[in-house]
């Protein structure tokens, strides 16, 4: 009989071997779908942070070049040098419409409109009755109130425009 030595592993090692791959391959998949989640989470909060930063630059620009502001039925009207910007504001979202129209989905509470510190509630008839110049809103972010505030200084010019029974 001819003894004939075969160079190999034992099932034992082979075995060995494998429980300590499916071992490595276990922890890398955990580790893997960890940061996968935590990426998804990380990308979804930037978004909608990039969304009330942007809505907030828009309204600060268009408070800023408006020369009225007007309370409407749905939201708020910005006037300006050839420039109409409407704001509808809804609890769930916020729809801006400058020519395009951008939608911004966030939930607001709270919403006050006044001109000179008197509250206006309701809509008049008269345009200039439905002037403002001051809006705060409450917008809801992951659970969080986050107090938004906008001020309109009037020019004196433009307030005498609105009043021509004013008198220096």
């Amino acid at each position: 009989m001819n003894k004939h030595k075969v160079k190999a592993f034992t099932i034992m090692e082979v075995t060995v071997a494998m429980l300590i791959a499916s071992i490595a391959i276990g922890i890398t998949y955990t580790i893997y779908t960890i940061v996968a989640k935590s990426y998804s989470v990380y990308n979804v909060r930037s978004n909608n942070t990039a969304v009330l930063i942007r809505l907030d630059e828009l309204l600060k620009n268009d408070f800023e070049h408006a020369d009225r502001i007007l309370k409407t039925q749905n939201g708020i009207t910005l006037k300006g040098p050839g420039k109409l910007v409407n704001y509808e504001i809804e609890s769930d979202f916020i729809v801006r419409t400058a020519g395009i129209t951008d939608t911004f989905k966030v939930k607001t509470q709270e919403i006050n409109t006044s001109f000179e510190n008197a509250p206006l509630t309701e809509i008049n008839s008269d345009e200039e009755q439905n002037r403002i110049d001051e809006l705060q809103m409450m917008v809801l972010f992951e659970d969080k109130k986050i107090p938004y505030h906008y001020f309109k200084q009037y020019s004196s010019t433009n307030l005498m425009q609105r009043n021509t029974n004013a008198v220096n």
